[in-house]
């Protein structure tokens, strides 16, 4: 008990029973501030409308909406209005184009940002720069080396670690978002924020997982299963409607000072929780007795809890020191204020007091907004951007079926003295009209007239295709994403072009995704890591690299470009590597690759496979045909040579010529750059020429050119031949 005063705990004569209903007023306080500072916002009334108009209802079919009576009652006790049930005076349809274009908008995202075999993330050790030969003396001699080459190679090698010890944290984060179905979470995450504007992640928090191991006995051989329970963090999808922040938070919500968490749960439930050591065992037992509270807090969601389940309130938060030690929460030295704490009751019982699991304090939620609304943490989805449509589109095709229905029948007009013979005033086949003496006609074709009402579906009709086009101005979510071509031409650059613009609202929320969920998130994993992981080699100075979404986007506008890569990847000049090429196809079609590449072993089976006959008869006669081309190229070349120092050396003799050669060239197509002549270029190009060697007049031996030679010049004899 003194150790409790020291510490700040209970005064002598003070009831613990006291202190603990008083830190249970303080946290009901703390409740009731989240709730109304939630009601008197407006957002719940916001999500009321957005909610309707998803599920086809608006304040005309509200009374005729039987199968959904949740909404309303809501709507009666936000606004205070209860539906009129006076029978139809006019058509209520409700054309729902707000489902199909939030359904589109959430799936096409989705389908983007959530890979099967990616993911938007990646754990990478920080960058240990280069350093100078100056530096790596001076790290060598606080190291004790007596070579920097020494500290250089000590840095590379604990660039390799830090870079397996990367991957492993990566792994050891990955395999719990895995056994909580983090594709499935955030998906239903990702529909609540296009359909509400917002949607609400929660984790790390612990969970308890069981795994089933199957052993066998080493002397009997008889195998057993085995359980094994384990904590682990585990993620899920909040609804909305059960998330309550602080009012005073802003736009994130990790700027208050506390949040609320609302859970129905059933008996069931509540007595798995006596077999946990963290519950308080007598409280649990009294709300066992109690059965479920009436009473219930905040605005109830979409989902309506039965009467027979219990409504549990989760906290986290910063309380006292001394407050939590009085509800028996062991607490450090110097742990006095503002102690991140989380709490959990149930039929406004404390259950459950301890420590965050967050050391840092940090809330483990985060909201996803569609579209950012100032000074609040939640957004605008598709519904509130396409309510005004919606309401545009439902009035003129109320009036057209209204229109309809006046224009298919006529107006009859009956005058005086006109009585029908069944006594009814109403039109149908066959019947009988009597004209009576008062009539104050003589003809009785007079009495009775039909006025058409005039049809105006024409006008009617534009209103409803001008609402369809605003519909995709208004929302940002052109036709495109729901698989309708557009005004694009039937191009490929046409294609490309609305595939640009189309993407530009996802790569807006692509960014949005990257920094509002994902960092944060994985952040809040990799700290849990670093402080509840057993395993010391996954620890280490660690980044968090968030870039897969915006890539993610891109990949599919990347295809066509990868396509033309593949076609010249085996090509050796471009050194492109056609196996990482496919792979990658594969994945913007949403393919896992590897269920297409070789295994290790059937590539070590193909290594050692001899070479293909076929295939090296192919690719000699590949090459003994180039050499052909060259070869033929190469003899073109110099015919071409020849003749041009032929036609240069006979210009050089006879320049009077050269127009006609100009002329003539021309005609085959050869043109002056530099916009002179031609075939005098030759000539003087010839006459650069180094001299030709001297040709005697005659060769002939019989008539030597001089008699000094004799009859021998002229003849070649070399001396190999013999001959003298």
């Amino acid at each position: 008990m003194q150790a409790n005063v020291q510490h700040g705990g209970e005064q002598p004569g003070e009831d613990p029973k006291d202190m603990r209903a008083i830190f249970v007023q303080t946290l009901l306080s703390k409740r009731s501030e989240a709730i109304s500072g939630r009601a008197s916002s407006g957002i719940e009334e916001e999500w009321t409308e957005d909610e309707e108009h998803y599920q086809s209802i608006d304040d005309a079919n509200r009374a005729y909406q039987n199968a959904n009576q949740l909404f309303r009652g809501r709507k009666a006790a936000i606004t205070g209005q209860s539906p009129s049930v006076s029978g139809p005076s006019r058509s209520v349809v409700f054309l729902n184009i707000t489902r199909p274009y939030t359904d589109a908008a959430s799936a096409r995202v989705a389908d983007m940002l959530l890979p099967t075999d990616d993911r938007a993330w990646e754990i990478k050790p920080t960058p240990l720069p280069k350093l100078s030969p100056s530096q790596l003396t001076q790290l060598a001699t606080s190291m004790g080396m007596a070579d920097p080459a020494e500290a250089q190679a000590q840095i590379e090698a604990n660039q390799a670690q830090a870079k397996q010890a990367a991957t492993k944290m990566q792994q050891a984060i990955e395999d719990p978002l895995v056994e909580s179905n983090w594709h499935g979470e955030v998906r239903q995450v990702i529909e609540d924020a296009a359909r509400i504007g917002s949607g609400v992640l929660k984790g790390p928090f612990p969970i308890q997982r069981t795994q089933r191991m199957v052993r066998r006995d080493p002397v009997t051989q008889m195998t057993a299963v085995v359980r094994v329970d384990s904590i682990q963090p585990g993620s899920k999808r909040i609804d909305p409607w059960n998330f309550f922040p602080d009012a005073a938070c802003g736009e994130n919500l990790h700027n208050g000072s506390h949040t609320w968490e609302r859970e129905y749960i059933g008996k069931r439930q509540i007595k798995m929780m006596l077999s946990d050591p963290s519950y308080d065992r007598n409280e649990l037992l009294a709300a066992l007795r109690e059965g479920p509270a009436r009473t219930r807090q905040g605005t109830e969601a979409v989902y309506r809890a039965s009467d027979d389940e219990y409504e549990m309130w989760i906290f986290y938060g910063h309380c006292a020191g001394d407050q939590l030690r009085t509800v028996g929460v062991e607490l450090d030295e110097g742990d006095e204020d503002r102690v991140p704490t989380m709490a959990v009751l149930i039929n406004d019982r404390l259950v459950k007091a301890t420590q965050s699991p967050v050391e840092n304090g940090e809330f483990p939620y985060d909201i996803l907004a569609w579209q950012r609304r100032p000074g609040m943490p939640w957004g605008m989805g598709i519904s509130r951007q396409i309510r005004t449509v919606q309401r545009m589109l439902n009035g003129s095709t109320r009036a057209m079926m209204d229109n309809s229905g006046l224009s298919a029948a006529p107006q009859i007009v009956i005058g005086n003295g006109i009585t029908p013979e069944d006594g009814r005033h109403s039109i149908s086949p066959g019947k009988v009209w009597r004209a009576n003496s008062e009539a104050d006609v003589q003809d009785v074709r007079a009495a009775f007239s039909a006025f058409v009402v005039p049809s105006v579906q024409t006008e009617l009709m534009n209103i409803i295709n001008f609402c369809l086009k605003m519909a995709e101005d208004t929302t940002g979510m052109p036709a495109m994403l729901q698989g309708i071509r557009g005004d694009a031409p039937n191009t490929l650059g046409g294609m490309q072009m609305q595939n640009n613009n189309a993407t530009s609202v996802l790569r807006r929320l692509a960014k949005r995704f990257d920094d509002y969920l994902t960092r944060p998130h994985i952040q809040r994993y990799f700290d849990w890591m670093m402080s509840y992981s057993d395993d010391e080699s996954i620890k280490g100075d660690f980044e968090i690299d968030v870039r897969a979404s915006s890539a993610l986007v891109e990949r599919d506008a990347q295809q066509q470009f990868l396509m033309s890569l593949l076609q010249v990847a085996k090509d050796p000049v471009y050194e492109l590597d056609p196996a990482k090429l496919a792979a990658e196809l594969c994945k913007g079609q949403r393919l896992d690759p590897k269920n297409f590449q070789l295994d290790e072993q059937q590539k070590a089976q193909r290594a050692q496979l001899p070479p293909d006959p076929v295939a090296i008869a192919k690719a000699k006669l590949l090459e003994a045909q180039t050499r052909k081309v060259e070869s033929d190229r190469s003899g073109t070349d110099m015919k071409t040579l020849y003749s041009g120092v032929q036609t240069a050396q006979v210009l050089a003799t006879n320049p009077g010529v050269a127009p006609l050669a100009d002329e003539l060239a021309q005609s085959v197509g050869v043109e002056d750059q530099n916009g002179g002549t031609i075939v005098p270029q030759l000539a003087e190009a010839a006459m650069t020429q180094p001299e030709p060697v001297s040709v005697p007049s005659s060769t002939d031996p019989l008539t030597p050119t001089s008699p000094a030679l004799g009859f021998q010049d002229g003849i070649e004899t070399p001396e190999a031949d013999g001959l003298q």
